[in-house]
Protein backbone atom coordinates (compact mmCIF):
# COMPACT_ATOMS: atom_id res chain seq x y z
CA UNK A 1 0.00 0.00 0.00
CA UNK A 2 1.42 3.64 -0.73
CA UNK A 3 0.48 7.15 -0.35
CA UNK A 4 -2.82 7.99 1.68
CA UNK A 5 -3.64 4.34 1.99
CA UNK A 6 -0.73 3.47 4.43
CA UNK A 7 -1.83 6.17 6.43
CA UNK A 8 -5.02 5.56 7.39
CA UNK A 9 -5.50 4.61 10.57
CA UNK A 10 -9.12 3.36 11.34
CA UNK A 11 -10.98 4.24 15.01
CA UNK A 12 -9.90 1.70 16.83
CA UNK A 13 -13.34 0.22 18.05
CA UNK A 14 -13.94 -0.39 14.38
CA UNK A 15 -10.61 -1.82 14.09
CA UNK A 16 -11.17 -4.01 16.87
CA UNK A 17 -14.28 -5.60 16.01
CA UNK A 18 -13.48 -5.84 12.57
CA UNK A 19 -10.45 -8.21 13.53
CA UNK A 20 -12.55 -10.10 16.14
CA UNK A 21 -15.33 -11.15 13.19
CA UNK A 22 -12.31 -12.02 10.69
CA UNK A 23 -10.92 -14.06 13.32
CA UNK A 24 -14.36 -15.96 14.15
CA UNK A 25 -15.84 -16.13 10.64
CA UNK A 26 -12.07 -16.43 8.54
CA UNK A 27 -10.84 -19.15 10.98
CA UNK A 28 -13.32 -20.55 12.94
CA UNK A 29 -12.33 -18.90 16.42
CA UNK A 30 -15.17 -18.42 19.10
CA UNK A 31 -16.63 -14.45 18.93
CA UNK A 32 -15.72 -14.55 22.89
CA UNK A 33 -11.92 -15.67 22.36
CA UNK A 34 -11.72 -13.57 19.07
CA UNK A 35 -13.01 -10.64 20.64
CA UNK A 36 -10.66 -10.85 23.98
CA UNK A 37 -7.65 -11.11 21.69
CA UNK A 38 -8.70 -8.15 19.67
CA UNK A 39 -9.28 -6.40 22.93
CA UNK A 40 -5.94 -7.42 24.31
CA UNK A 41 -3.61 -6.08 21.34
CA UNK A 42 -4.64 -2.61 21.67
CA UNK A 43 -5.12 -0.31 24.51
CA UNK A 44 -8.57 1.55 24.72
CA UNK A 45 -10.81 3.02 26.49
CA UNK A 46 -13.82 1.91 28.02
CA UNK A 47 -16.49 3.74 25.53
CA UNK A 48 -14.13 1.88 22.51
CA UNK A 49 -14.34 -1.41 24.34
CA UNK A 50 -18.22 -0.86 24.69
CA UNK A 51 -18.63 -0.04 20.65
CA UNK A 52 -16.45 -3.28 19.72
CA UNK A 53 -18.31 -5.25 21.63
CA UNK A 54 -21.53 -3.77 20.35
CA UNK A 55 -20.62 -4.24 16.41
CA UNK A 56 -19.18 -7.55 16.78
CA UNK A 57 -21.91 -9.03 18.66
CA UNK A 58 -24.69 -6.63 16.68
CA UNK A 59 -22.76 -7.31 13.49
CA UNK A 60 -23.29 -11.14 14.11
CA UNK A 61 -27.18 -11.25 15.38
CA UNK A 62 -28.01 -9.62 12.36
CA UNK A 63 -25.79 -10.65 9.52
CA UNK A 64 -28.22 -12.22 7.50
CA UNK A 65 -30.65 -9.30 7.47
CA UNK A 66 -27.60 -6.82 6.64
CA UNK A 67 -26.30 -8.85 3.95
CA UNK A 68 -29.95 -9.11 2.33
CA UNK A 69 -29.51 -4.81 2.49
CA UNK A 70 -26.54 -5.02 0.41
CA UNK A 71 -28.22 -7.17 -2.40
CA UNK A 72 -30.85 -4.70 -2.58
CA UNK A 73 -27.57 -2.37 -4.13
CA UNK A 74 -24.74 -4.60 -4.87
CA UNK A 75 -25.41 -6.73 -7.60
CA UNK A 76 -23.33 -9.42 -5.99
CA UNK A 77 -21.70 -8.95 -2.47
CA UNK A 78 -20.04 -12.16 -2.83
CA UNK A 79 -18.22 -10.87 -4.87
CA UNK A 80 -16.01 -8.56 -2.92
CA UNK A 81 -13.30 -9.61 -0.87
CA UNK A 82 -13.90 -11.28 2.34
CA UNK A 83 -12.55 -8.17 4.81
CA UNK A 84 -13.82 -5.73 2.23
CA UNK A 85 -17.81 -7.35 2.56
CA UNK A 86 -17.33 -8.08 6.20
CA UNK A 87 -16.37 -3.73 6.93
CA UNK A 88 -19.21 -2.79 4.55
CA UNK A 89 -21.36 -4.94 6.94
CA UNK A 90 -20.15 -3.43 9.36
CA UNK A 91 -20.91 -0.27 8.86
CA UNK A 92 -24.50 -0.80 7.81
CA UNK A 93 -25.28 -2.16 11.14
CA UNK A 94 -23.82 1.11 12.62
CA UNK A 95 -26.11 3.17 10.44
CA UNK A 96 -29.02 1.35 10.35
CA UNK A 97 -29.25 0.12 14.70
CA UNK A 98 -26.82 2.59 16.01
CA UNK A 99 -28.50 6.09 16.41
CA UNK A 100 -26.13 8.18 18.43
CA UNK A 101 -23.35 7.54 15.66
CA UNK A 102 -23.78 10.40 12.75
CA UNK A 103 -23.77 8.71 9.71
CA UNK A 104 -21.07 11.12 8.05
CA UNK A 105 -18.50 9.54 10.27
CA UNK A 106 -19.51 5.81 9.85
CA UNK A 107 -19.15 6.33 6.06
CA UNK A 108 -15.94 8.23 6.63
CA UNK A 109 -14.27 5.35 8.51
CA UNK A 110 -15.75 2.49 5.86
CA UNK A 111 -14.85 4.13 2.98
CA UNK A 112 -11.33 5.35 4.73
CA UNK A 113 -10.87 1.35 4.89
CA UNK A 114 -11.90 0.55 1.56
CA UNK A 115 -8.92 2.59 0.06
CA UNK A 116 -6.56 -0.15 2.12
CA UNK A 117 -7.12 -1.75 -0.95
CA UNK A 118 -4.91 -0.16 -3.60
CA UNK A 119 -6.09 -0.36 -6.85
CA UNK A 120 -9.58 -1.87 -6.24
CA UNK A 121 -11.51 1.34 -6.88
CA UNK A 122 -13.93 0.62 -4.12
CA UNK A 123 -14.09 3.66 -1.74
CA UNK A 124 -16.33 5.13 -4.66
CA UNK A 125 -18.92 2.06 -4.05
CA UNK A 126 -18.58 2.19 -0.14
CA UNK A 127 -19.43 5.86 -0.28
CA UNK A 128 -22.52 5.46 -2.53
CA UNK A 129 -23.86 2.21 -1.38
CA UNK A 130 -24.16 3.19 2.59
CA UNK A 131 -25.00 6.88 1.55
CA UNK A 132 -27.75 4.34 -0.25
CA UNK A 133 -28.32 2.59 3.44
CA UNK A 134 -28.63 5.38 5.02
CA UNK A 135 -31.71 7.15 3.40
CA UNK A 136 -33.64 3.60 4.10
CA UNK A 137 -35.04 4.98 7.24
CA UNK A 138 -37.77 2.77 7.94
CA UNK A 139 -37.99 0.49 5.31
CA UNK A 140 -34.43 -1.11 7.67
CA UNK A 141 -37.17 -2.64 9.94
CA UNK A 142 -40.51 -3.47 7.89
CA UNK A 143 -40.96 -7.33 7.24
CA UNK A 144 -42.57 -6.37 4.40
CA UNK A 145 -39.17 -4.78 2.63
CA UNK A 146 -37.87 -8.41 3.21
CA UNK A 147 -40.09 -10.32 1.55
CA UNK A 148 -39.43 -9.55 -2.10
CA UNK A 149 -39.47 -13.08 -4.36
CA UNK A 150 -39.56 -14.69 -1.38
CA UNK A 151 -40.50 -17.91 -0.02
CA UNK A 152 -41.60 -18.07 3.72
CA UNK A 153 -38.66 -20.03 4.71
CA UNK A 154 -36.53 -17.09 2.87
CA UNK A 155 -38.31 -14.35 4.16
CA UNK A 156 -37.90 -15.41 8.01
CA UNK A 157 -34.08 -16.37 7.29
CA UNK A 158 -34.09 -12.63 5.92
CA UNK A 159 -35.43 -10.70 8.62
CA UNK A 160 -34.60 -12.64 11.42
CA UNK A 161 -31.31 -13.76 10.28
CA UNK A 162 -31.03 -16.82 10.71
CA UNK A 163 -29.90 -19.36 8.01
CA UNK A 164 -32.69 -21.54 5.95
CA UNK A 165 -31.81 -24.67 7.72
CA UNK A 166 -32.41 -23.18 11.13
CA UNK A 167 -35.89 -21.99 9.96
CA UNK A 168 -36.75 -25.28 8.42
CA UNK A 169 -35.52 -26.97 10.92
CA UNK A 170 -37.63 -25.26 13.88
CA UNK A 171 -41.01 -24.87 11.84
CA UNK A 172 -40.87 -28.58 11.33
CA UNK A 173 -40.37 -29.23 14.72
CA UNK A 174 -42.46 -26.71 16.78
CA UNK A 175 -44.82 -25.24 14.32
CA UNK A 176 -44.93 -21.48 12.94
CA UNK A 177 -46.21 -19.70 15.96
CA UNK A 178 -43.08 -21.12 18.29
CA UNK A 179 -40.33 -20.43 15.28
CA UNK A 180 -41.32 -17.10 15.25
CA UNK A 181 -40.65 -16.78 19.05
CA UNK A 182 -37.29 -18.49 18.94
CA UNK A 183 -36.20 -16.40 15.81
CA UNK A 184 -37.00 -13.32 17.77
CA UNK A 185 -35.17 -13.96 19.96
CA UNK A 186 -32.15 -15.40 18.54
CA UNK A 187 -31.79 -11.74 17.15
CA UNK A 188 -31.65 -9.71 20.41
CA UNK A 189 -29.37 -9.77 22.63
CA UNK A 190 -30.01 -12.32 26.15
CA UNK A 191 -31.11 -11.21 29.37
CA UNK A 192 -28.36 -10.09 31.88
CA UNK A 193 -27.83 -13.06 34.38
CA UNK A 194 -26.22 -11.91 37.69
CA UNK A 195 -25.74 -14.24 40.49
CA UNK A 196 -24.69 -13.00 43.92
CA UNK A 197 -23.47 -16.24 45.86
CA UNK A 198 -20.51 -15.58 47.85
CA UNK A 199 -20.13 -12.06 46.92
CA UNK A 200 -19.11 -10.45 50.63
CA UNK A 201 -21.81 -7.75 49.84
CA UNK A 202 -24.44 -9.28 48.56
CA UNK A 203 -26.92 -8.43 50.79
CA UNK A 204 -26.56 -4.56 49.81
CA UNK A 205 -26.90 -5.54 46.21
CA UNK A 206 -29.51 -7.84 46.31
CA UNK A 207 -31.78 -4.77 47.37
CA UNK A 208 -30.49 -2.83 45.09
CA UNK A 209 -31.16 -5.24 42.08
CA UNK A 210 -34.43 -6.20 43.19
CA UNK A 211 -35.78 -2.28 43.38
CA UNK A 212 -34.37 -1.93 39.64
CA UNK A 213 -37.29 -1.64 37.14
CA UNK A 214 -35.34 -4.10 34.41
CA UNK A 215 -35.70 -6.93 36.66
CA UNK A 216 -37.55 -9.79 34.40
CA UNK A 217 -37.08 -12.48 37.30
CA UNK A 218 -35.24 -13.03 40.52
CA UNK A 219 -34.49 -16.94 42.13
CA UNK A 220 -32.83 -17.14 45.10
CA UNK A 221 -29.91 -15.27 45.12
CA UNK A 222 -29.80 -15.07 41.11
CA UNK A 223 -31.25 -12.00 38.60
CA UNK A 224 -32.32 -11.69 35.19
CA UNK A 225 -32.84 -8.61 34.01
CA UNK A 226 -33.63 -6.48 30.50
CA UNK A 227 -30.50 -6.36 28.24
CA UNK A 228 -28.45 -3.10 28.39
CA UNK A 229 -29.39 -2.97 32.15
CA UNK A 230 -27.10 -0.59 33.37
CA UNK A 231 -25.30 -2.78 36.34
CA UNK A 232 -23.73 -1.36 39.78
CA UNK A 233 -20.24 -1.21 39.59
CA UNK A 234 -19.08 -3.35 42.68
CA UNK A 235 -15.62 -5.11 44.23
CA UNK A 236 -14.82 -7.74 43.47
CA UNK A 237 -17.35 -7.50 40.46
CA UNK A 238 -21.10 -9.20 40.04
CA UNK A 239 -21.11 -12.63 38.97
CA UNK A 240 -22.65 -12.98 35.36
CA UNK A 241 -24.18 -16.24 34.61
CA UNK A 242 -26.98 -17.25 33.22
CA UNK A 243 -30.66 -17.16 34.46
CA UNK A 244 -31.53 -19.54 31.99
CA UNK A 245 -28.77 -22.11 32.42
CA UNK A 246 -29.93 -21.65 36.42
CA UNK A 247 -33.12 -22.21 36.15
CA UNK A 248 -32.92 -25.64 33.75
CA UNK A 249 -30.85 -26.89 36.73
CA UNK A 250 -33.19 -26.32 39.20
CA UNK A 251 -36.77 -27.41 37.09
CA UNK A 252 -35.53 -30.95 37.35
CA UNK A 253 -35.57 -31.58 40.60
CA UNK A 254 -32.01 -31.50 41.90
CA UNK A 255 -32.58 -31.71 45.81
CA UNK A 256 -33.86 -35.35 44.90
CA UNK A 257 -30.99 -36.46 43.10
CA UNK A 258 -29.21 -39.16 44.34
CA UNK A 259 -25.73 -38.22 45.78
CA UNK A 260 -22.31 -38.34 44.89
CA UNK A 261 -23.33 -36.20 42.00
CA UNK A 262 -20.47 -36.23 39.37
CA UNK A 263 -20.61 -33.28 36.37
CA UNK A 264 -19.14 -35.31 34.04
CA UNK A 265 -19.32 -32.46 31.06
CA UNK A 266 -18.80 -29.15 33.84
CA UNK A 267 -17.31 -26.95 31.61
CA UNK A 268 -16.14 -23.88 33.69
CA UNK A 269 -18.34 -25.24 36.54
CA UNK A 270 -21.80 -23.55 36.08
CA UNK A 271 -24.03 -26.02 36.62
CA UNK A 272 -21.87 -27.33 39.87
CA UNK A 273 -22.08 -23.76 41.05
CA UNK A 274 -25.89 -23.90 40.75
CA UNK A 275 -25.58 -27.06 43.13
CA UNK A 276 -23.74 -25.47 45.84
CA UNK A 277 -25.71 -22.95 45.92
CA UNK A 278 -29.00 -24.89 46.42
CA UNK A 279 -27.56 -26.76 49.39
CA UNK A 280 -25.83 -29.79 47.57
CA UNK A 281 -22.52 -30.05 48.57
CA UNK A 282 -21.67 -34.12 47.44
CA UNK A 283 -20.06 -33.46 43.96
CA UNK A 284 -16.92 -33.90 41.94
CA UNK A 285 -16.41 -32.55 38.56
CA UNK A 286 -14.45 -33.78 35.04
CA UNK A 287 -14.00 -32.17 31.68
CA UNK A 288 -11.50 -32.99 29.13
CA UNK A 289 -9.99 -29.35 28.96
CA UNK A 290 -7.61 -28.27 31.52
CA UNK A 291 -8.10 -24.97 31.02
CA UNK A 292 -12.16 -24.90 31.94
CA UNK A 293 -10.94 -27.25 35.48
CA UNK A 294 -8.50 -24.40 36.48
CA UNK A 295 -11.39 -21.80 36.25
CA UNK A 296 -13.68 -24.40 38.07
CA UNK A 297 -11.49 -25.08 40.77
CA UNK A 298 -10.88 -21.39 41.13
CA UNK A 299 -14.52 -20.80 41.65
CA UNK A 300 -15.38 -24.24 43.48
CA UNK A 301 -11.97 -24.60 44.95
CA UNK A 302 -14.26 -27.51 47.32
CA UNK A 303 -15.26 -29.25 44.54
CA UNK A 304 -12.47 -32.22 43.23
CA UNK A 305 -11.67 -31.95 39.72
CA UNK A 306 -10.17 -34.12 37.20
CA UNK A 307 -9.54 -34.45 33.53
CA UNK A 308 -12.03 -36.82 31.77
CA UNK A 309 -13.41 -37.36 28.25
CA UNK A 310 -17.11 -38.32 29.48
CA UNK A 311 -17.98 -40.75 26.42
CA UNK A 312 -14.15 -42.27 26.69
CA UNK A 313 -13.10 -42.63 29.90
CA UNK A 314 -12.99 -45.40 32.57
CA UNK A 315 -16.75 -45.63 34.34
CA UNK A 316 -16.30 -43.62 37.88
CA UNK A 317 -17.81 -46.38 40.72
CA UNK A 318 -20.30 -45.26 42.86
CA UNK A 319 -21.94 -42.75 41.21
CA UNK A 320 -25.12 -41.23 42.75
CA UNK A 321 -26.16 -39.13 39.96
CA UNK A 322 -24.02 -38.13 36.39
CA UNK A 323 -25.00 -34.56 35.38
CA UNK A 324 -24.40 -34.07 31.63
CA UNK A 325 -24.54 -30.74 30.28
CA UNK A 326 -24.23 -32.71 26.73
CA UNK A 327 -22.14 -30.97 23.96
CA UNK A 328 -24.69 -29.70 21.53
CA UNK A 329 -25.44 -27.35 18.59
CA UNK A 330 -26.06 -24.64 20.36
CA UNK A 331 -29.12 -23.52 18.94
CA UNK A 332 -31.06 -22.67 21.96
CA UNK A 333 -28.37 -19.99 23.07
CA UNK A 334 -28.04 -17.99 19.53
CA UNK A 335 -28.86 -14.73 21.19
CA UNK A 336 -25.52 -15.39 22.92
CA UNK A 337 -23.60 -17.14 20.80
CA UNK A 338 -25.13 -15.75 17.61
CA UNK A 339 -21.54 -16.63 15.59
CA UNK A 340 -22.70 -20.29 16.29
CA UNK A 341 -25.73 -19.94 13.76
CA UNK A 342 -22.83 -18.76 10.70
CA UNK A 343 -20.20 -21.46 11.71
CA UNK A 344 -22.45 -24.77 12.40
CA UNK A 345 -23.84 -27.33 9.36
CA UNK A 346 -26.52 -29.84 9.34
CA UNK A 347 -23.53 -32.23 9.20
CA UNK A 348 -22.35 -31.24 12.68
CA UNK A 349 -25.20 -31.76 13.47
CA UNK A 350 -25.25 -35.65 13.47
CA UNK A 351 -21.67 -35.67 14.43
CA UNK A 352 -22.94 -34.09 17.84
CA UNK A 353 -25.55 -36.60 17.82
CA UNK A 354 -23.01 -39.40 17.67
CA UNK A 355 -20.98 -38.06 20.38
CA UNK A 356 -24.48 -37.84 22.62
CA UNK A 357 -24.90 -40.67 22.54
CA UNK A 358 -22.00 -41.98 23.13
CA UNK A 359 -21.61 -40.15 26.44
CA UNK A 360 -25.18 -41.31 27.52
CA UNK A 361 -24.27 -44.86 27.02
CA UNK A 362 -21.51 -44.67 29.00
CA UNK A 363 -23.05 -42.53 31.90
CA UNK A 364 -25.54 -45.58 32.07
CA UNK A 365 -23.35 -48.32 31.90
CA UNK A 366 -22.02 -46.30 34.86
CA UNK A 367 -25.03 -46.41 37.06
CA UNK A 368 -26.05 -48.84 38.89
CA UNK A 369 -30.08 -49.11 39.73
CA UNK A 370 -31.38 -46.40 41.53
CA UNK A 371 -28.96 -43.71 40.70
CA UNK A 372 -30.12 -41.19 38.30
CA UNK A 373 -29.09 -39.44 34.98
CA UNK A 374 -29.13 -35.75 34.57
CA UNK A 375 -29.13 -34.33 31.24
CA UNK A 376 -29.06 -30.69 29.90
CA UNK A 377 -28.69 -28.91 26.47
CA UNK A 378 -28.49 -25.72 25.20
CA UNK A 379 -30.25 -26.45 21.53
CA UNK A 380 -33.39 -26.28 19.95
CA UNK A 381 -33.49 -29.56 18.26
CA UNK A 382 -35.38 -32.47 18.94
CA UNK A 383 -32.84 -35.32 17.75
CA UNK A 384 -30.47 -34.02 20.22
CA UNK A 385 -33.00 -33.78 23.13
CA UNK A 386 -36.10 -35.66 22.74
CA UNK A 387 -35.10 -38.07 20.27
CA UNK A 388 -32.04 -38.80 21.84
CA UNK A 389 -33.92 -39.25 25.12
CA UNK A 390 -36.39 -42.01 23.42
CA UNK A 391 -33.35 -43.71 21.90
CA UNK A 392 -31.54 -43.66 25.22
CA UNK A 393 -34.96 -45.57 27.29
CA UNK A 394 -35.29 -48.12 24.71
CA UNK A 395 -31.65 -49.19 24.99
CA UNK A 396 -32.38 -49.27 28.76
CA UNK A 397 -35.66 -50.98 29.41
CA UNK A 398 -34.66 -50.91 32.74
CA UNK A 399 -34.33 -46.82 33.00
CA UNK A 400 -37.66 -44.51 33.55
CA UNK A 401 -38.71 -41.11 32.82
CA UNK A 402 -38.82 -39.10 35.98
CA UNK A 403 -39.22 -35.92 34.25
CA UNK A 404 -38.85 -33.19 31.60
CA UNK A 405 -38.72 -29.46 31.38
CA UNK A 406 -37.47 -26.87 28.35
CA UNK A 407 -37.68 -22.79 28.02
CA UNK A 408 -40.77 -21.95 27.49
CA UNK A 409 -40.56 -20.52 23.58
CA UNK A 410 -41.74 -16.70 24.31
CA UNK A 411 -39.82 -16.45 27.59
CA UNK A 412 -38.16 -12.98 27.98
CA UNK A 413 -35.01 -14.51 28.63
CA UNK A 414 -33.84 -14.92 24.76
CA UNK A 415 -32.16 -18.50 25.55
CA UNK A 416 -33.86 -21.94 25.72
CA UNK A 417 -32.62 -25.19 27.88
CA UNK A 418 -33.77 -28.36 27.47
CA UNK A 419 -33.33 -31.11 30.22
CA UNK A 420 -34.42 -34.44 31.49
CA UNK A 421 -34.09 -36.60 34.57
CA UNK A 422 -33.95 -40.68 34.36
CA UNK A 423 -33.79 -42.95 37.08
CA UNK A 424 -32.12 -46.30 36.60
Amino acid sequence: MTGKANQTKLPPARTTALEALHRCLGSGMDIQAALDTALNARPLDPRDKGLATELAYGYLRLRGRLEYVLSRFIKDPTQLPKKMRLALGVATYELLYLERIPAYSTVNWAVDFAKTKPKSRLAGLFNAVLRRVSELGDDANDPDWYRKDATQTEFLSRFHSCPEWIVELWTQSYGEENTLHLLKAQSRPPAVGLNLYRHPDADVYYNELAANPDVLDIDGMSFALRPGTKLPKAEPPLTRQSFAARQVVEMIAPSEWATPIWDACSGRGGKSRVLKELGINNIFASDPHMGRLRALHRELPKVPVFAARADLEPPVKNVGTILLDLPCSGLGVLSRRPDTKWRRTRHDVANLEQLQAAILDRAMHTLKPGSMLAMITCTLNPDENENQLKRLLKANPSASLMTTWNTPPDSPLNEFFWAALVKV
